[in-house]
């Protein structure tokens, strides 16, 4: 979308009755906002009758729905602190506006500044976990908050609880993607969590769907896209073979982003049979919350902050911090007859050779620029280097034949 402009406030009403007749996800809808010039362009075209190839759901809704319905919702948001964002607004995150099919709008409720954080990771997952995966998501959701990690999960029971509660319990924050209005209380074994959420600054909850849309099973797996959408990276703790992850799981690959999954306790256990194949097909295999780092670093170094004073050595990795080693203190001799051994110098470092580059200007350009930057998106590097996306395409099958780059799942290239 190209809608970047600030939303003026009495345009509110024009996003707020589309999204009630096209409902949610409407490509259809997202085609007339690209050609006009503001919601209430589409609006009144629709009202007109301009457009000849409206669906006949949306022709119905709109006998349904009236502008005073819509100017309602607006007044019960705002006396309700929901905030209404339009795609076209400045709150909106700019990373969801950039997939195949963004939300038009969104409601939000509680801290909207969680939705601006690079360092967002979904984490998905089964309703059911088996011990190991609770202590796996426990484990790196509790790690990666004390990073400065936002969480996002989708606020169903099971694995999605575990991630949002343990990011809570480490002093992380975390956002809540539902499948229903945001004033809906579902589910309710969650209501002690939601109002943990939103009593703090640490939670934000976020919906496609307008207040007092009832959780349909239709809904949840059309949010997944937002989910994974959200965020650079998206994470399955469990999957069986029909789980609901696996549609995340594959909003995340179809989006460029990057996708872990954790390894099956048991590759006997029905309950990881929809793992093995995302493992088998690509997917990194999550058995640390350092994993994330790296995938993260090459990205966001900038946001990157250790609360620990000495890293670990496995961290060192991550963020190239070098050991500073103490010599140890020597105390003065007390009698003549101490004797002070002589400090030998540390002998030279070997001086690093340099790396062979390719023989065309364009396999050098492409190999210098990766080991510069790191992982990078194939679409990242022919707009860093100017070049179109076939040319590139080609350029790095012939690269990677002759050992100078590898393919990463999802469409990342890597310097060998």
């Amino acid at each position: 979308m190209e809608l970047q402009q600030k939303t003026d406030p009495e345009m509110l009403r024009y996003w707020v009755w589309l999204s009630l007749v096209f409902g949610a996800g409407s490509t259809k809808l997202l085609q007339y906002l690209q050609q006009a010039d503001s919601p209430q362009d589409v609006y009144e075209a629709v009202q007109a009758g301009r457009y000849r190839d409206l669906p006949a759901g949306v022709q119905k809704a709109m006998s349904a729905h009236s502008i005073g319905e819509a100017d309602s919702i607006v007044y019960f948001c705002r006396s309700h602190e929901i905030a209404l964002l339009p795609i076209d607004s400045e709150e909106y995150p700019s990373v969801l506006r950039n997939i195949g099919t963004p939300p038009v709008l969104l409601t939000a409720k509680g801290n909207l500044a969680l939705l601006g954080n690079p360092l967002s990771l979904a984490v998905v997952g089964t309703r059911h976990p088996s011990p190991y995966t609770e202590r796996v998501t426990n484990y790196i959701v509790g790690e990666l908050s004390r990073r400065n990690f936002v969480i996002v999960s989708g606020f169903a029971k099971g694995v999605d609880g575990i991630a949002h509660t343990a990011a809570l319990d480490n002093g992380g924050a975390t956002v809540a993607v539902i499948g229903c209005g945001i004033n809906v209380n579902y589910p309710r074994e969650h209501q002690v969590l939601r109002e943990r959420m939103l009593s703090s600054d640490q939670g934000l909850l976020i919906s496609e769907y307008l207040p007092g849309t009832q959780p349909f099973p239709a809904n949840f797996p059309r949010r997944n896209r937002i989910l994974s959408g959200l965020c650079e990276a998206s994470a399955v703790m469990e999957a069986a073979e029909r789980s609901g992850s696996l549609s995340t799981a594959q909003h995340a690959v179809d989006q460029g982003r990057y996708l872990y999954c954790v390894p099956p306790a048991d590759i006997f256990d029905p309950r990881y049979r929809g793992v093995i194949p995302m493992l088998r097909d690509g997917a990194f295999p999550l058995m640390s919350y350092e994993d994330i780092l790296m995938s993260y670093y090459s990205r966001y170094p900038q946001y990157m902050q250790q609360p620990e004073p000495v890293l670990r050595d496995s961290e060192r990795l991550v963020f190239a911090a070098q050991t500073q080693t103490q010599q140890p203190q020597i105390p003065a001799a007390d009698t003549a007859d101490a004797v002070t051994e002589p400090v030998k110098a540390a002998p030279p470092a070997p001086e690093k050779d340099e790396k062979p580059l390719p023989e065309s200007e364009a396999g050098r350009a492409i190999v210098q620029y990766l080991r510069e930057c790191g992982d990078t998106y194939a679409d990242d590097i022919a707009a860093a280097l100017d070049m179109d996306l076939s040319t590139l395409l080609s350029e790095l099958t012939m690269l990677e034949l002759d050992g100078f780059v590898e393919t990463l799942f999802g469409k990342h290239y890597r310097a060998c």
